[in-house]
C-alpha cells in the first residue's frame, strides 16, 4: 500500500509554499486590476497587463529550466520567491502614496513573469525529487486543486478585506505570503540537489547553448514525449480566444450586457475545473496522451454545447462546466509525463520548452482573437473551437493508436 503523500513532510512543506503563494497571488491581482482600473478607467489598459509576463515566458522559460537541471531547485525557488518580494513590496508602495504610471506596473508584471519562469521549472524538478515515481501524478493534481479552490473561493474573502483596509495593504499580504513559502520552502530537509551528474561546471554561453540543444535532443529522441507536448499544447490555439472573449460577448448576449452572468459563466468553468482536478489527484493511469486528449474532448464538448448558450442558459452553465472539468485532464498528465519520460538532467528543460509552446500557442490565439472581435457571432466562434479540438482529438487518438500497436509489436518481436 503506497504511503500517503501528507505523511511525506517534503511534499507537505512544498504544498504549504504552495497554498500561500496562491493565495497571495490572488490578493495582488485582485489589488493590481481594481488599482488599475480606478487610476485607468480603460479596459484596453487592463487587457495589456498579460502582455509583459508572456513575452518573459518567451525570454526567460529556457533560461529557468536549464538553472532548475543544474543546480539546486530549493535555492532558485527560494532567490525566486525573495525577489518576487522585493517586486510586490515596490508596487504596494506605489500604490500607497497613489502614484499611477502604467508603465511601471507593466515593468513589474514583466519582472514577476521572469521570477515565475525562474520558480515553475525549479519546482516541477523539485516535486520529482521528494515524491514517488508512482505518486507524481497525485501531487501534481493535489497542487493543482489547491490552486483551483483558491482562485475560486478567495475573491470573496479578498473582496470584503479590500473593503475594510487600503488597497495597497493586499500588495503587501503578498509579499508576507511569499516570505512564509520561502520558509517552507527552505525548511525542506529531503536533499534537492542539481539533476546533472558529476560537479555543475560554470554555466558559460556556449554550455548554455550546449544544455538547450540536450533538452532539444530528449524531445527529438523521444517522440512520445514530444507528441504529449505538442497535444497538449495545440487546444491552446483556440481556447485563450474562445474563454477570454467568447464568454463575455456569450454573457452579454445572455443578459444583454448583465455582468453577473459572465460571473455565472465563469463560476461554472472553474467549479468544472475544481471536479477535473480532484478527480485526477485520485486517478490513477499509464497513457498520458490518451488522458489529455479526452481533456480536450471534454472542452470541446463544452464549446459545442456553448453554441446554444444564447437561447437556452441551462445549456450554457452545462457547457461551460462540461469545458472545465477538461482543463485538469490536459494539464497534469503532461507535467507529470514530463516528470516521469524526461531523464533527470533534462526534466527542467523539457518543462521548460512546453511552457514556451503554451506561451507561444497562447499568443497565436490572442492574436485571432483580436482579428476575430466583432466579425463573427460568437455561436460560430464556439462552434469552431469545438470543431477544431473535436479533429485535434481525433488525430491525437489515431496516434495514440499507432503508438500502441507499435508498443505491442515491439513486444511481440
Amino acid at each position: 500500500m503506497e504511503a500517503s503523500l501528507w505523511k511525506n513532510s517534503s511534499f507537505l512543506k512544498l504544498w504549504l509554499a504552495q497554498m500561500t503563494a496562491n493565495i497571495g497571488d490572488q490578493c495582488y491581482s485582485f489589488a493590481l486590476l481594481w488599482y488599475l482600473l480606478q487610476a485607468t478607467k480603460s479596459g484596453a489598459a487592463l487587457s495589456l497587463l498579460a502582455i509583459p509576463e508572456m513575452v518573459a515566458g518567451l525570454l526567460f522559460y529556457l533560461i529557468g529550466g536549464v538553472l532548475a537541471d543544474r543546480y539546486s531547485p530549493r535555492l532558485l525557488m527560494v532567490g525566486a520567491d525573495v525577489a518576487r518580494i522585493a517586486v510586490v513590496i515596490s508596487v504596494g508602495v506605489m500604490a500607497a502614496l497613489g502614484i499611477e504610471q502604467f508603465a511601471f506596473f507593466l515593468a513589474a508584471q514583466f519582472l514577476l513573469g521572469v521570477f515565475s519562469s525562474l520558480f515553475q521549472p525549479a519546482r516541477t524538478v523539485a516535486l520529482k525529487s521528494i515524491i514517488p515515481m508512482e505518486q507524481l501524478s497525485r501531487a501534481n493534481g493535489i497542487l493543482d486543486t489547491t490552486f483551483r479552490t483558491i482562485r475560486i473561493l478567495a475573491p470573496m474573502t479578498i473582496g470584503l478585506l479590500a473593503s475594510t483596509v487600503p488597497l495597497s495593504t493586499l500588495f503587501f499580504v503578498n509579499a508576507a505570503s511569499y516570505l512564509l513559502s520561502v520558509l517552507f520552502i527552505f525548511a525542506i530537509r529531503h536533499s534537492l540537489k542539481s539533476q546533472t551528474d558529476g560537479p555543475t561546471s560554470k554555466l558559460t554561453v556556449q554550455q548554455y547553448k550546449k544544455d538547450i540543444a540536450t533538452g532539444v535532443s530528449e524531445l527529438r529522441q523521444n517522440r512520445y514525449l514530444f507528441q504529449i507536448l505538442l497535444f497538449g499544447n495545440l487546444g491552446y490555439l483556440v481556447w485563450l480566444v474562445t474563454y477570454n472573449v467568447g464568454f463575455p460577448f456569450l454573457a452579454e448576449r445572455m443578459e444583454q450586457g448583465n455582468g453577473s452572468t459572465l460571473a455565472m459563466l465563469m463560476g461554472f468553468y472553474g467549479i468544472g475545473n475544481l471536479l477535473g482536478s480532484l478527480f485526477m489527484s485520485r486517478a490513477y493511469y499509464t497513457r498520458h496522451l490518451f488522458v489529455i486528449l479526452i481533456g480536450w474532448l471534454m472542452q470541446a464538448g463544452g464549446f459545442l454545447f456553448l453554441t446554444a448558450g444564447a437561447s437556452f442558459h441551462w445549456i450554457a452553465f452545462l457547457g461551460a462546466a462540461l469545458a472545465g472539468v477538461g482543463g485538469p485532464l490536459i494539464g497534469i498528465p503532461t507535467v507529470t509525463a514530463i516528470q516521469v519520460k524526461a531523464t533527470d538532467s533534462n526534466v527542467g528543460k523539457v518543462y521548460a520548452i512546453n511552457m514556451l509552446m503554451f506561451t507561444f500557442f497562447g499568443m497565436l490565439s490572442s492574436s485571432l482573437g483580436a482579428i476575430w472581435l466583432g466579425k463573427l457571432p460568437v455561436e460560430q466562434l464556439f462552434l469552431i473551437s469545438g470543431l477544431f479540438l473535436t479533429a485535434l482529438t481525433i488525430v491525437g487518438l489515431l496516434v495514440e493508436k499507432r503508438n500502441v500497436t507499435t508498443k505491442h509489436q515491439s513486444f511481440d518481436a
